[in-house]
């Protein structure tokens, strides 16, 4: 394997390593605002052809302490995703270790890993850290019909993964440093309480920016593309370009849960907007 596209970083005294889920079945009909053909061009696949989109999940260890972000989609989601826990003991760590759950938001792909099937805690040992409004908008209150059906949904499914770490979520606000080097950044939008986390340790920093874009070489090149999922289409897309803007400006390497795996690299500006560029391309 190319030395960079490794699935392990140091960002000074933090290790990071991307562990995969596995990968998400879509096609392009979940984008919205590209005309057919033009994403086609950008993808190179068929209107109504499969594609796998990857579901990463991102360890870190601070001196002996272990935390993961998100926890993919659980072993209910079918057998090409539910990876995270086998990924994560060929690493040598066990869910017990893990004392730390830094969540970007709570679509099931990234909190469904929380629970097995009969509902339990995977990991026993963690502290779930949730921005407020993240936790407002998918935990409280009666599930009501003003949000879509699949939000419903969702809703439904975020607090049945929730429901076994009851005293152990810790709301978090924008900007709070949650533990030594990792802040949190508000990127709302896609949800309401959407969350990146940034790494900083030694001079060096690292980005997850957990949702910021699902298809990279489309989402780049076009940050007006949203998809299907988003809950709020219009905020999604302004917190897209500012996001890019970011990690341009800042020369911030990025950690992506639908990025190619291992999901790390950097956006670069081109003459007409954006371009993804994975680490070791």
């Amino acid at each position: 394997m190319h030395h960079s596209s490794s699935a392990e970083r140091q960002v000074g005294d933090l290790t990071v390593w991307a562990v995969s889920d596995g990968h998400l079945a879509a096609d392009l009909s979940v984008l919205s605002n590209l005309e057919p053909e033009e994403a086609g061009r950008l993808t190179g696949v068929g209107r109504f052809d499969q594609v796998l989109l990857p579901v990463n999940t991102f360890l870190i260890r601070l001196g002996s302490h272990f935390a993961l972000v998100d926890a993919g989609a659980g072993r209910a989601a079918g057998p090409a995703l539910g990876k995270v826990i086998e990924n994560l003991e060929r690493l040598g760590v066990r869910p017990s270790e893990i004392r730390t759950l830094l969540m970007t938001h709570l679509h099931p792909d990234h909190s469904n890993g929380l629970v097995d099937q009969d509902g339990h805690a995977v990991y026993p040992e963690a502290e779930l850290l949730l921005h407020a409004r993240e936790a407002e908008f998918w935990l409280d209150g009666a599930i009501n019909r003003s949000v879509s059906e699949r939000t419903q949904r969702n809703m439904a499914a975020a607090r049945r993964a929730t429901a076994p770490y009851g005293g152990r979520i810790r709301r978090i606000e924008d900007a709070e440093q949650v533990l030594p080097g990792v802040t949190a950044v508000a990127l709302p939008g896609h949800t309401p309480g959407h969350t990146g986390w940034l790494l900083q340790s030694g001079g060096e920093r690292l980005f997850l920016w957990g949702d910021i874009v699902h298809f990279a070489n489309v989402q780049t090149a076009r940050p007006e593309v949203s998809l299907v999922f988003d809950v709020d289409q219009a905020a999604a897309r302004a917190m897209r370009t500012e996001t890019f803007e970011r990690v341009v400006r800042e020369g911030l390497t990025v950690a992506g849960a639908h990025l190619p795996f291992p999901g790390f690299g950097t956006v670069v500006r081109e003459a007409d907007g954006y371009r993804y560029r994975p680490d070791g391309a």
